[in-house]
């Protein structure tokens, strides 16, 4: 009974008519006008919560069209989980869609929702460089890199990054016009960073986080932009705190200890989670 009650009220609370969930009595205030002032304070917290996860789109529409196209959200899209920290990832597509005369708002939301994303994101220690030149050049081409959980990686149709920061300051916001823009958000420590990507740069973060060795991404992002520079590029994200690990998959010439017979493993993926090879004594 309350179970199918409760389930009744969920239905109920974020559409705009008045209807009521059987089960609810009146007393000396009608319960129709009792559940209106619940599912309006319901719908006026889930409001608030995207603007206070989307500050400078909310400056950037006005607090009238944006309030307007929040609430068309909330009540399309109730929330997934009991946390408003997690609610409105939806809310720039939904934006595209409902405010086609402001093209860059989406794309200035998408950019909120990674910043937040980020500033949220679990901790993890960045990549040691000193780790990366302990190794044998031969094995640099098979490295594969692991972005760092805080990172997100944008494609936006606007320079979003400047409009942003304009809005943030409290100034004007300037007149938008098209153009890509690649962005990284990415948190290595205390704070958020909100970095621009070449064309070349973005392809080979993006194969990085496919999983793709450090080879073929470098040759995605040659072919997206000839002149890409790998040496400046990842010293860059090194010392970014773009990474947070890296693995190298055992080469093919040498045993794979998981293999009964101890012969060459034919899938060197298999391989990354070999135990290590025991080491030939010192002869020092």
């Amino acid at each position: 009974m309350l179970h199918d009650l409760q389930a009744a009220m969920r239905c109920e609370l974020l559409r705009a008519g008045t209807g009521l969930p059987p089960g609810i009595e009146s007393d000396a205030i009608p319960a129709s006008f009792r559940f209106a002032i619940y599912a309006n304070n319901v719908a006026g917290s889930l409001v608030e919560a995207l603007e206070a996860a989307f500050p400078a789109t909310l400056r950037l529409l006005g607090g009238a069209v944006f309030r307007t196209r929040a609430l068309a959200f909330v009540r399309r899209h109730p929330p997934g989980a009991p946390q408003l920290l997690a609610y409105g990832d939806g809310f720039p597509d939904h934006l595209a869609r409902r405010v086609p005369e402001r093209p860059a708002a989406a794309d200035l939301a998408r950019l909120e929702w990674a910043w937040n994303a980020a500033y949220f994101a679990a901790d993890a220690p960045v990549l040691d460089i000193a780790a990366l030149r302990a190794l044998p050049a031969e094995r640099y081409p098979a490295l594969r890199l692991a972005l760092h959980p805080s990172a997100h990686l944008l494609t936006c149709a606007h320079p979003v990054l400047e409009l942003w920061n304009a809005l943030r300051r409290g100034g004007e916001a300037p007149t938008a016009t098209a153009g890509t823009q690649h962005l990284l958000i990415v948190r290595p420590l205390l704070e958020v960073q909100a970095v621009t990507l070449g064309p070349g740069e973005m392809t080979f973060l993006m194969a990085l986080s496919a999983g793709s060795a450090l080879s073929r991404a470098a040759a995605a992002a040659v072919s997206t932009e000839p002149g890409f520079d790998l040496q400046a590029t990842l010293l860059a994200h090194l010392q970014l705190g773009s990474f947070t690990a890296f693995t190298i998959p055992r080469p093919r010439s040498e045993p794979c200890r998981t293999s009964p017979s101890g012969a060459a493993c034919a899938n060197t993926a298999r391989c990354t989670t070999c135990p290590p090879l025991p080491q030939p004594p010192s002869t020092g």
